[in-house]
């Protein structure tokens, strides 16, 4: 089957949704099919291998197709939109001329034959509900998690047209990782405390606030939180002096880096559907190929992968809880293993390739 990857995406990126993109064309490539990842011609982008910054092998094509790029990395809106629809566009043109079986996206508004488009939604959207007709008329429509379904069938689209598919992890990426203490060696953390770690973007619907909060309650353990971006960490720094804060580092770097925790945080707010009910995060699944205990909020979404068999619950929002669940598990190292080696044998379920195969299954 000949298959086109659609996104807006600038690639190589940092973003997680990047990473998400590129490891399901490997994924869909390593299913035996013929994979074309389209994206927009993009100023300003880095010169790095795309292949190589996402750790996938280069087992499909990349395209790149012109759009009106204004000021390449504004995000201003006016110019985003700009840049988006003038992709659209060209990628419309580009599809009447190219043969394809299916085309996969995460735009919402890609211009294709809708019988062989599948739509991935990440959210519930005013975009989503905009697009329902065609989302409607579409081969299917692809839900991070069941929690997004049940909204998406509330907003119109019929439960039938639904495949509901979690993001994954590559196993591989995590089978050799280097040791803690040459971990923390290289990142420049110190042994003399056990570590809290977070992995990840620092907006406020990750619980990162919590998280601050919570490290000021257990000075005895020193939190580390990877992921500020243009030297935010300086300012981060002063701002919350009980945390060490690293800047964003590669994605190939992850299973490495997380070996410095002795336990790993995921502390979603409550107080937003997309964290309470729709995410996946890429993050959840890494840190349970760790090996290392995990820390996490007490939500819906995360209890889809989730359970008191290879986690630790705290509640969201709640820093008291956090640091009391951080201590419990530093307290009890032997359940603490337990439950990470419990992770480990469930996160199995959640490869890439196990993804791309449940979806295509679904819509054939």
């Amino acid at each position: 089957m000949k298959l086109v990857y659609l996104s807006t995406a600038r690639v190589p990126d940092e973003w997680a949704h990047v990473i998400q993109i590129m490891k399901m064309c490997e994924a869909f490539a390593d299913a035996g099919h013929d994979v074309t990842l389209a994206i927009p011609q993009r100023g300003r982008t880095s010169g790095e291998d795309p292949f190589t910054y996402a750790g996938v092998r280069s087992n499909f094509r990349i395209v790149k197709l012109p759009c009106v790029d204004v000021n390449p990395g504004s995000q201003g809106k006016m110019l985003f939109w700009l840049r988006t629809f003038s992709f659209l566009v060209v990628a419309r043109c580009y599809l009447l001329c190219t043969a394809y079986d299916l085309l996969y996206t995460r735009e919402l508004f890609a211009l294709g034959d809708l019988t062989k488009t599948v739509f991935e939604l990440h959210s519930q959207t005013d975009a989503v509900r905009r697009a329902r007709h065609s989302l409607i008329r579409s081969r299917a429509v692809v839900c991070i998690s069941q929690g997004l379904a049940d909204d998406v069938v509330v907003s119109g689209i019929p439960r039938e047209k639904l495949v509901v598919a979690p993001d994954g992890v590559s196993l591989g990426d995590f089978e050799r990782p280097e040791s803690s203490d040459l971990a923390r060696k290289r990142l420049g953390i110190p042994s003399d405390k056990p570590v809290a770690l977070y992995i990840g973007i620092l907006d406020t619907w990750k619980g990162v606030e919590t998280l601050y909060a919570a490290a000021a309650l257990m000075p005895e353990v020193r939190t580390v939180v990877i992921g500020a971006h243009d030297g935010a960490e300086k300012r981060l720094a002063v701002e919350y002096p009980h945390v060490t804060f690293i800047p964003f580092q590669p994605y190939r770097e992850l299973a490495n880096n997380q070996q410095i925790a002795d336990v790993l945080i995921l502390p979603n707010s409550g107080k937003e559907a997309i964290s309470a009910k729709y995410t996946s995060p890429l993050k959840l699944f890494s840190y349970m190929a760790s090996g290392k205990p995990i820390v996490a909020s007490d939500l819906p979404s995360l209890r889809e992968v989730l359970s008191e068999s290879n986690t630790f619950f705290a509640k969201a929002d709640d820093p008291a809880s956090f640091a009391a669940t951080v201590r419990y598990v530093l307290a009890h190292p032997e359940e603490a293993r337990a439950r990470a080696s419990a992770a480990q044998k469930n996160v199995t379920r959640y490869s890439w390739t196990a993804r791309a195969e449940h979806i295509l299954s679904e819509i054939e």
